[in-house]
């Protein structure tokens, strides 16, 4: 079998009883009823092989929910559900993200936000795909915080995680409303940066963003005005090497920690974010685990 689904696993991790009811860790509210948020983890290697990158993606689920599970449960949270995993066996990321899409759409209608935890960047097709599912005649703005436009066309080895978003206009050219923040202009093409540009793609240099995230609010802001609905993906390897080493392709510059947070921040502050993801972590090279740390900051960023 190419794709198998998994069940969630079991969260545990430290309590603290003598503090009482407040002492809580986000692995108190896994599967908690009446729940607002759900999460599903996309374990994929096959998009990150085929862009010819370091595989390792399909294992950060796991180490994402590890890392996640201890960290103290915000005030008001209502908890999450746990859908599982989605686990690509095969070299083809494809009838992954079919899958993917499929029980987003399901996912998306029941939860007020739901996040994928990735794989590559191919998680992205898949995770736009169970949004349009869910949503068929809402106008979806897509916001990417991420070195890459993964924007490459199709070529003989096929979709890759450098490919989703040119899928994504293939399959909605008309409606395809794209913006890209912390982009690394050195690990962009000219052939890329020219398609970009022709498409109307919204791009923030991450030059423009090691200070502050003042230069991306105003894309922030005008893409959340013209949808009905966001998509709003993150790309681990947009953060600097020194804070982020275990993904694919690390950052020689890179857009500071302080300045990602303050970005998914004012995407979710619009109220439009029904779907959010994090890709590209690869735990094979997160040797000291700090970069499972960081990206369980973000999803718990993403789940509240």
């Amino acid at each position: 079998m190419p794709v198998q689904t998994l069940p969630p696993p079991v969260w545990t991790g430290r309590s603290d009883p003598e503090d009482g009811a407040l002492a809580l860790r986000m692995h108190h509210l896994a599967g908690k009823a009446g729940a607002g948020a759900a999460l599903i983890g996309f374990c994929c290697d096959a998009g990150v092989v085929r862009n010819k990158g370091n595989p390792g993606a399909a294992e950060a689920p796991g180490a994402i929910r590890a890392a996640l599970a201890g960290l103290a449960a915000p005030a008001g949270f209502d908890g999450f559900r746990d859908a599982g995993d989605i686990a690509v066996t095969g070299d083809d990321p494809g009838p992954g993200q079919d899958v993917l899409a499929a029980e987003l759409a399901a996912l998306i209608g029941d939860y007020r936000r739901v996040v994928v935890l990735g794989g590559g960047h191919e998680t992205a097709f898949g995770s736009w795909q169970g949004l349009r599912r869910a949503l068929p005649e809402a106008k979806i703005g897509i916001v990417n915080i991420d070195a890459h436009l993964d924007i490459r066309a199709l070529g003989a080895a096929g979709a890759s995680s450098g490919t989703p978003f040119f899928q994504i206009h293939q399959d909605d050219p008309h409606g395809f409303d794209y913006a890209v923040l912390g982009l690394a202009p050195e690990g962009n093409t000219q052939a890329l940066t020219a398609r970009a540009q022709d498409w109307g793609v919204d791009m923030i240099a991450d030059r423009e963003l090691q200070v502050s995230a003042e230069a991306g609010f105003a894309a922030i802001d005008a893409i959340a005005a013209r949808n009905d609905a966001l998509y709003l993906t993150v790309d681990l390897d947009v953060l600097p090497a020194s804070v982020a080493p275990g993904v694919s392709a690390p950052a020689a510059r890179g857009v500071p920690l302080h300045v990602v947070e303050a970005l998914i921040d004012r995407a979710l502050a619009s109220g439009k974010v029904r779907l959010a993801d994090m890709v590209e972590l690869s735990p094979p090279r997160d040797t000291a685990g700090l970069s499972a740390r960081v990206a369980a900051l973000i999803a718990r960023r993403l789940l509240i």
